[in-house]
């Protein structure tokens, strides 16, 4: 069997997948704990160690939840938000047409802004899509939101646009949560809201001739 060749830049895909399973950096100790990383052994005979690995990969700052790393993640994940944002706009257009669907509108007071106000004969609605890499940054988002909408009674659904958490994880997570979810809220994949909208039916377009 041929021994395998860790190169800087191997390496630093297992870091950054490391950091969306756990929501930060390996440790020394757990370096052995994982098959998409070398040993801590080889880290330390090649590298000189993790911290100066860590250093010539490019993570200035590693602390967990704080510094430029964790900048980079946030900002990471704020595009995928806008590209799943403009994306799920498109798709209401088409299932519920333009002049029913309101994009940033104002609920209430002006912490109770919404991505988008859809009008449906079956039920007006409020949207809230997010991106989050991992469940932790999932379940603090979603505390956010609940606080930040807890006085609206429309219906809300929170929609998670990242595809790797999937329908039962988000499930699971609102069962077992300590401050349940409002009645009003759900929060849900953007794929199975995706297949939800596609079953209500839309108003007729007034200004379509």
């Amino acid at each position: 069997m041929s021994k395998e060749i860790w190169t800087e830049e191997k390496i630093k895909v297992g870091f950054m997948r490391f950091y969306n399973e756990h929501d930060r950096l390996p440790r020394s100790h757990e370096i052995d704990s994982v098959d998409y990383l070398p040993s801590s052994r080889l880290i330390q005979n090649k590298f000189d160690g993790l911290e100066k690995l860590r250093a010539k990969l490019g993570f200035t700052d590693t602390h967990f939840g704080k510094g430029d790393f964790r900048s980079v993640i946030a900002h990471n994940a704020n595009i995928m938000g806008y590209n799943y944002e403009r994306e799920l706009e498109q798709l209401l257009y088409t299932q519920f047409g333009e002049v029913f669907v309101h994009s940033e509108k104002m609920l209430g007071t002006s912490k109770g802004r919404v991505d988008f106000f859809v009008y449906s004969p079956n039920g007006n609605f409020a949207i809230d899509i997010f991106y989050s890499g991992t469940m932790r940054t999932l379940q603090s988002n979603v505390n956010i939101k609940v606080n930040k909408y807890s006085k609206l009674t429309e219906k809300i659904y929170l929609v998670s646009a990242n595809n790797e958490i999937n329908q039962d994880s988000l499930d699971s997570y609102v069962r077992t949560k300590t401050n349940t979810l409002p009645l009003n809220i759900q929060l849900i994949t953007y794929s199975n809201f995706v297949k939800l909208i596609k079953n209500m039916t839309a108003y007729s377009n007034p200004i379509k001739v």
